[in-house]
């Protein structure tokens, strides 16, 4: 990280706060010692949950290592519960504060590129990581969120610098969220792409369930959230361009370190591919084997009329538009994901989420298998709200 965003972070943590912060980034929480491990849950499991104040931000560190919480492994990787916490001050525009995430996500991680560069640590990309990064980020200061009053991105990250609560919160979220389990560099831009692309699962999603909702009284609105989504979507194939720059050797460096952290544990993503294609049967036994998941097989989610439904026979041309950009991205991104998995994963090298590796993504790269249900509300608010254990 830079000085400026440590000293923004550290602003807002007492003294024995960074203390259990360094304890689990200095070697990677997966190389915590038992005791520590012990100490730090213990921590965690005596504050109430209605924390509040400094407590508050106690629990968002420590969470992840709780023992009362049944926690998914993804979930104690990824903390999505800080992004939780933090679109907790978005009631009415979770949209804006899930781009604002991402803004702060991406923006840790190339300051903590920038930081192991100027130090010599430089990976085989050499600088091409850090470009990648800067033309994300600006692509994600220029998303235009109110059309008619032409506010972007960029000037909601000016208003964080202003506003004393929203200025706080971006902090914390970059400093709660920044838990590797190794102390390998390359695990850096892993991590934060995939917390990236949770809160893009998300935004797709809920702007898709918006589209459907106002297709009919508010077309134009309808195709304003659309295009959106189809930006947004667009934003997933730049958060895997700055992934790329990874090496299948890079990746194996921590790959270990990451357990049982597996995607397929995504209730976002799920729920996000339910929301724009409609349920698959073809998973119906992996989210019955993962606990979390079993909900997605309810008859609630089985019935939600997907957007991909809702347009199939729309006559706007601005909504037809819409649905093909977002299908396009959306497909070019699983296409990448399934390339990754393909190059990254070798065939003797076992999926961490019990599944046959690149074989299980390529079974799902078309989605010719879902069936389309006819409630428009069908699973909400569950398919519109952000997901995590």
């Amino acid at each position: 990280m830079t000085t400026a965003t440590s000293s923004a972070a550290r602003r807002f943590l007492t003294s024995h706060q960074r203390e259990v912060a360094q304890l689990q980034r200095m070697r990677g929480r997966a190389c915590l010692e038992p005791a520590e491990t012990d100490t730090l849950a213990a921590l965690h499991d005596s504050l109430p949950e209605s924390a509040s104040g400094a407590d508050e931000v106690t629990r968002l560190l420590t969470r992840p290592v709780s023992r009362e919480l049944e926690i998914p492994e993804y979930y104690r990787y990824t903390c999505m519960h800080a992004y939780g916490w933090f679109l907790d001050l978005f009631p009415d525009d979770p949209v804006a504060g899930a781009l604002l995430a991402l803004h702060t996500t991406l923006t840790d991680l190339v300051d903590v590129e920038r930081t192991a560069w100027v130090a010599g640590i430089q990976p085989e990309c050499g600088d091409e990581r850090i470009k990648r990064l800067d033309d994300a980020i600006v692509a994600v200061c220029g998303t235009v969120i109110d059309p008619v009053l032409q506010v972007r991105i960029g000037d909601l990250v000016d208003r964080a610098a202003l506003d004393p609560e929203l200025g706080r919160r971006t902090a914390l979220l970059a400093e709660c969220t920044r838990f590797p389990r190794s102390d390998r560099h390359e695990e850096n831009v892993f991590l934060r792409a995939v917390q990236a692309c949770e809160n893009l699962f998300f935004l797709v999603r809920r702007l898709c369930v918006e589209t459907a909702a106002a297709k009919e009284e508010f077309p134009a609105r309808a195709g304003t959230r659309l295009e959106l989504a189809g930006v947004c979507a667009g934003l997933l194939n730049d958060v895997f361009h700055v992934l790329r720059t990874l090496t299948p050797e890079g990746f194996m460096t921590f790959r270990d370190f990451t357990g049982a952290a597996s995607a397929v544990q995504s209730l976002n993503y799920h729920a996000m591919e339910i929301s724009v294609y409609g349920y698959d049967p073809r998973k119906a036994e992996v989210f019955g084997s993962i606990g979390h998941l079993e909900v997605l097989n309810s008859p609630e989610v089985r019935a939600h009329q997907p957007l991909s439904a809702a347009l199939a026979d729309t006559s706007d041309p601005r909504l037809e538009a819409g649905w093909h950009e977002l299908d396009r991205s959306l497909s070019k991104w699983r296409g990448g994901h399934y390339r990754f998995a393909r190059t990254y994963l070798s065939s003797d090298t076992p999926a961490s989420g019990g599944t046959d590796g690149a074989a299980y993504v390529k079974r799902f790269v078309k989605k010719d298998a879902c069936v389309a249900g006819a409630d428009p509300f069908g699973g909400l608010p569950l398919l519109s709200g952000f997901l995590y254990r």
